[in-house]
């Protein structure tokens, strides 16, 4: 992605709406100092990092003179225009540690899936990590290929976490990420035949008899 151009910004609040109508996103971004500085990007940059940064896409971005790298940390969207109204950033200070949201990626195909003996859940998509810029991965993998029987799953700690990265919660070191459940058997309903009723085959059975009774009976 092309460098993103920051202008610093004046108007603030409800005339924020202006801003937009203009043809800008109002935004901020903040640094490890704990700072944050008020900007605006056009809509096409804005529109474009919505649809391809990640938690972990790194941004080149030209504030003044000021050259930085960021994270995209928030997008707030009009749920129902779809409007970009304001976007979060945060600035890398590459010396320093800090965290980052790793999603998980999916690879190979779960026999138990293949054979249709069980259905594939994805419990956990992510997990929060602390680490520098140069150790930072976009994402972690996770082989599903040795999951060949309902029941089984695989857990943080059997993938592991890369080199250089800490997990931010140690409580999730055993949480699933992927399982395996049972399919659930259709179940077959059987028609309510009220006591007293009649099935049509049935009558006509019936019917069918009577009329043969009936012939009999004249010859």
């Amino acid at each position: 992605m092309e460098k993103i151009i920051f202008e610093k910004r004046e108007v603030h609040g409800k005339k924020n709406k202006q801003l937009i109508s203009n043809g800008n996103v109002p935004s901020v971004v903040y640094n490890s100092k704990g700072d944050s500085t008020n900007i605006q990007i056009t809509v096409s940059q804005a529109s474009k990092i919505a649809r391809e940064a990640t938690s972990t896409t790194i941004l080149d971005a030209q504030l003044g003179e000021k050259s930085m790298k960021v994270v995209v940390k928030e997008i707030d969207v009009n749920p129902f225009t779809d409007q970009i109204r304001h976007i979060a950033f945060f600035e890398i200070d590459e010396s320093k540690e800090m965290v980052f949201t790793i999603p998980f990626q999916i690879t190979g195909i779960a026999p138990a899936v293949k054979n249709n003996l069980g259905v594939l859940v994805e419990v956990l998509n992510s997990i929060d990590v602390r680490c520098k810029l140069s150790d930072l991965v976009p994402y972690i993998e996770v082989d599903i290929s040795t999951l060949e029987h309902p029941g089984q799953s695989i857990s943080v700690n059997e993938i592991g976490v890369p080199k250089g990265m800490e997990l931010l919660n140690e409580e999730l070191a055993t949480a699933t990420v992927v399982t395996v459940t049972e399919m659930q058997a259709e179940e077959i309903i059987e028609p309510v035949v009220e006591e007293g009723a009649e099935v049509e085959g049935e009558e006509a059975a019936e019917g069918e008899g009577e009329a043969v009774e009936e012939s009999t009976a004249e010859e």
